[in-house]
């Protein structure tokens, strides 16, 4: 079996993950500011430490110095200092020249008066260090680096890839290389000769790279630290959080859920959820819903329940009052089976329990044979009842004699004096001589019947009157038809050709038709099978929304 993953589990992971990317991508984000803003900021100060360094008094000094470690006389001095290691020569040869400087006696007490300077200036602007140096003809001499010795006054500085492409003595913006220094960011502004603005020489200043990326590492370990340390209270905060706010009420309402629907005692008023969720959430919502949703289900219980006792004590009147209605339909007695001259068959399938079709055959005397057939225009217990009142109508007035058309116009008279639901019945009434076989029949709305003579099943059209107890004062009309043995009439419901199938196709009379004769040499209760078997097929799994009823009588004369 699966094992179920809480939705506490869930929504940790899920927090966690936000927690840690959203982190994870602020810690970059603000890593790279942070090295855009150290780099700006010491590449500011190389620049303000370079041009700072270049406004002194002494400017006159520095081009001196230039001057003479540009003679023939220092640099022979300088490569013998050098062989012999002796950086008291070039102390000596520097301190016997005079300078000129209101600062300085000495070209040497100039140099050391100058490299103070520049040392100050470096403790100032936090750069690592801060020297003078000049240009000429592409080659770099190196002047004045108080963090230097003074063999460093005088040499030539090696050449550097990425200054190559600038000038002698113009302004380089801090530029990070690799060189014999190492990793280092650079900047150097030039000075410009009081009198004609020519540059003499540049002042340079120095960073080492390796502590700006020292400090970056520092700085992205910290956040790194820091962002664990708040993904975990995070974590912790988010699953209390979700526990009070989320998990916990959701258990409960899965709880209560559960008891709701309990074998025992579910759906009932008792079991409706009732929880201290007052939150104005999706989860307090949820909770009212659930709430909301169990009482409509207890209340549509409480009626399911009231109506299904109620269904079953309509249905059980129902059956009986099919039982009863079925039960006035008249049955092929041995009276009427046992008569050579005809052969009948009848049969009603209602729609529903009771249905408002009827069928009625019944002996006025010895040689006459009444027969009925009956729809009324509605379905159901009412139209039951209006068919039950409406046979005995007709029953009882057709025992007192007459033509069809005086029984239908006498019952017409009766069913209109008392008839509060406006109801009516079409009827097709008969009455066939034994002795003769002549049919005297009337129509009072009703389908046409179909009658068999020289062997063929046709629609006989007779003549037509309103329904029964539709209108007071119709004026009903006999017809005769004189039958020969072998002769049958087939009435019927408009159940019959109504009949539709899941298309909505009607079965109509042509079909009737062509079933009849189809079962031409049938008996009458082969006729019957053979029509409602033919329907059935035609309407398939689509419902019997009418009555189907059949009456047919095959006349055979004396024999």
């Amino acid at each position: 079996m699966k094992k179920n993953i809480s939705i506490r589990f869930k929504l940790n992971i899920l927090i966690t993950g936000i927690i840690l990317l959203v982190s994870i991508s602020l810690v970059f984000v603000y890593y790279r500011v942070h090295c855009e803003t150290v780099d700006e900021r010491n590449f500011e100060l190389v620049r303000k430490a370079a041009v700072s360094s270049k406004d002194y008094d002494f400017i006159n000094d520095v081009r001196q110095l230039r001057e003479t470690i540009l003679t023939e006389s220092f640099q022979e001095l300088r490569r013998e200092a050098l062989d012999a290691q002796d950086p008291e020569m070039i102390r000596n040869y520097l301190d016997g020249i005079e300078c000129e400087s209101r600062y300085s006696a000495t070209l040497l007490e100039s140099v050391e008066n100058v490299g103070d300077t520049l040392m100050v200036a470096t403790e100032l602007f936090g750069v690592d260090t801060i020297y003078l140096q000049f240009d000429q003809n592409g080659v770099t001499y190196n002047l004045v680096d108080p963090c230097e010795d003074i063999f460093w006054i005088g040499s030539i500085e090696e050449s550097i890839y990425e200054f190559e492409e600038y000038e002698d003595n113009v302004r380089i913006p801090p530029t990070v290389y690799h060189s014999v220094y190492g990793w280092r960011c650079t900047a150097c502004e030039p000075v410009q000769d009081p009198e004609t603005g020519e540059p003499i020489y540049s002042v340079g200043a120095d960073v080492d790279m390796n502590q700006v990326i020292q400090e970056r590492h520092e700085f992205f370990f910290q956040s790194i630290l820091l962002v664990l340390i708040l993904t975990v209270l995070a974590i912790l905060i988010s699953t209390l959080m979700a526990k009070r706010m989320i998990t916990h009420p959701l258990r409960q309402l899965s709880e209560a859920t559960k008891a709701f629907a309990h074998e025992e005692n579910g759906c009932s008023r008792d079991s409706v959820a009732n929880l201290d969720i007052r939150s104005q959430d999706e989860i307090g919502e949820l909770y009212r819903d659930i709430r909301s949703m169990e009482e409509r289900i207890v209340v549509y219980t409480e009626n399911l329940t009231r109506i299904t006792a109620e269904r079953e004590r309509t249905e059980t009147e129902l059956r009986t009052a099919a039982g009863i209605q079925m039960s006035v339909l008249p049955e092929i007695s041995e009276s009427i089976s046992e008569r050579p001259e005809f052969e009948l068959a009848a049969s009603m399938s209602p729609a529903k329990e009771v249905g408002g079709d009827f069928y009625d055959f019944f002996f006025i005397d010895g040689d006459h044979l009444a027969l009925v057939i009956a729809d009324v225009s509605d379905k159901g217990v009412p139209a039951a009842l209006f068919m039950m009142s409406s046979k005995i109508l007709l029953n009882y007035r057709a025992r007192l004699g007459g033509s069809p058309s005086e029984i239908l116009s006498a019952v017409n008279v009766e069913l209109c004096r008392n008839n509060p639901t406006d109801m009516f019945v079409t009827v097709w009434l008969g009455i066939l001589e034994l002795s003769t076989g002549r049919l005297c029949c009337c129509n009072a709305g009703h389908e046409y019947p179909f009658l068999r003579q020289n062997g063929r099943f046709a629609l006989y059209k007779d003549k037509h009157a309103l329904m029964v107890g539709a209108r007071e004062g119709v004026r009903y009309r006999d017809c005769e038809i004189q039958l020969s043995p072998g002769d049958a009439i087939f009435v019927y419901t408009d159940g019959v050709p109504e009949a539709k199938n899941a298309e909505n196709d009607f079965f109509g009379l042509e079909r009737t038709e062509q079933v009849l004769n189809n079962a031409e040499k049938e008996s009458a209760e082969g006729i019957l099978d053979a029509i409602r078997q033919v329907t059935d097929a035609f309407r398939g799994e689509a419902q019997q929304f009418d009555d189907l009823t059949m009456l047919c009588v095959i006349y055979k004369g004396r024999q």
